[in-house]
């Protein structure tokens, strides 16, 4: 903030200039001396100032290198005024651009269409190009709610110049039958039967049967020796069969890592919005790295500043070799991913039976594969459609 001078100094007697700075109060720092007449420090502008009597005594020569610190550049800007107009109304721009969503991110959407959900909130007023401080957010969430019949909640967040939307959808719980409706039982999946309870209609399976899905469990359909014509009744009932869940998982027992050389390349980018400044100088020199990177907002003060970010990226150089990792824990991590992976798919009211894993090894890669049984039960309804076979 001071600002200070990098001056050489050439003489016989450097030693002697040295010491009568320092009897006068003049503090020099990072010394260094180039040859035996040469040296090169760091000194104040005010300590500088001071020097011209020392120099004269001494019998040295003192010339400037390099001027560095705010008094320098403050001196410069002044001869260039236009400079400092543009500056003030670029830092006004920025902050007026900071006001406006620049683009809107949607998580959470496993069946409803990005399109859909972007379409219903530009109608409710929050697009690219909008204000972030003229729209009401909670309104926009509730009038969300109600336009789409599939949101059960939602939440907007304006970070910057980006809004964040996360939705969760509704689980449509599926179509009941009505009673008086004439219906089959089917099977929803495939399995091998365990026990079949027919509260209405005739079980058309019994223990050991295998069926697939779509297969009749249960016949709507009720036909006896006394009866001219067939009955259509609702039927219902549970069906128990043994299912069985299978996933096969991978993971390589050979795994490639880095280390560093001690060889650093820099590289520093400038975004602001959508737009990308790079200040490196060429390209990465190095073919194998490992990279750290680093984000910086500046002018943040809570959700509210600049649409600027200042990413260094620091690339260094590595070389790579391989390590052999352990059988074992490749195993334990494979069984626990399929285990998980499986769970997602079991019914939470179905019971596990048993577990199966078989474990192959080719190519230094290490497969699993999982099998759970389960016993379920699959009967599912379906309106019996009056006129067909």
């Amino acid at each position: 903030m001071r600002g200070y001078v990098i001056v050489k100094v050439e003489g016989l007697a450097l030693e002697r200039f040295i010491n009568m700075c320092i009897a006068r109060g003049i503090y020099l720092w990072d010394i260094k001396r180039i040859n035996y007449t040469t040296l090169e420090a760091k000194i104040g502008i005010q300590g500088f100032k001071e020097l011209r009597n020392i120099v004269k005594r001494a019998g040295c020569r003192v010339s400037i290198h390099k001027k560095n610190g705010y008094p320098f550049w403050v001196h410069k800007l002044k001869k260039r005024k236009m400079l400092l107009v543009g500056a003030f109304f670029c830092f006004l721009i920025l902050v007026f651009s900071s006001t406006f969503i620049f683009s809107i991110e949607i998580i959470g959407n496993e069946e409803l269409e990005k399109s859909e959900i972007i379409s219903s909130l530009n109608e409710l007023g929050l697009k690219p190009g909008t204000n972030k401080y003229l729209v009401n957010l909670k309104e926009i969430e509730t009038e969300l709610i109600l336009d789409v019949d599939q949101i059960a909640w939602v939440g907007i967040e304006v970070r910057g110049i980006r809004a964040k939307v996360e939705i969760v959808e509704k689980r449509l719980a599926p179509d009941k039958i009505d009673k008086n409706t004439p219906c089959n039982v089917i099977a929803k999946k495939n399995g091998v039967i365990e026990k079949v309870i027919a509260r209405n209609g005739d079980a058309v399976v019994e223990e050991g049967d295998i069926v697939t899905k779509g297969d009749m469990l249960i016949n709507g359909v009720v036909q006896r020796e006394n009866m001219d014509e067939p009955m259509f009744v609702h039927s219902y009932g549970e069906v128990y069969a043994k299912t069985y869940y299978e996933t096969t998982e991978s993971k390589n027992l050979i795994e490639i890592k880095k280390d560093k050389t001690g060889q650093k390349f820099k590289k520093r980018t400038f975004n602001f919005g959508s737009i990308e400044l790079s200040f490196n100088k060429g390209d990465i020199p190095y073919n194998v790295y490992i990279v750290e990177k680093k984000s910086k907002r500046p002018f943040q003060w809570r959700n509210i500043g600049l649409p600027v970010e200042i990413i260094t990226e620091d690339y260094y150089e590595a070389i790579q070799f391989e390590e052999r990792i352990d059988e074992i824990q490749a195993k334990n991590d494979i069984h626990k991913e399929a285990i998980n992976k499986l769970l997602e798919d079991i019914p939470l009211d179905a019971k596990i039976l048993n577990t199966q894993i078989d474990f192959t090894i080719q190519d230094d890669i290490l497969y699993g594969k999982v099998i759970i049984e389960v016993l379920e039960n699959i009967a599912e309804q379906k309106t019996l459609q009056i006129g067909e076979d």
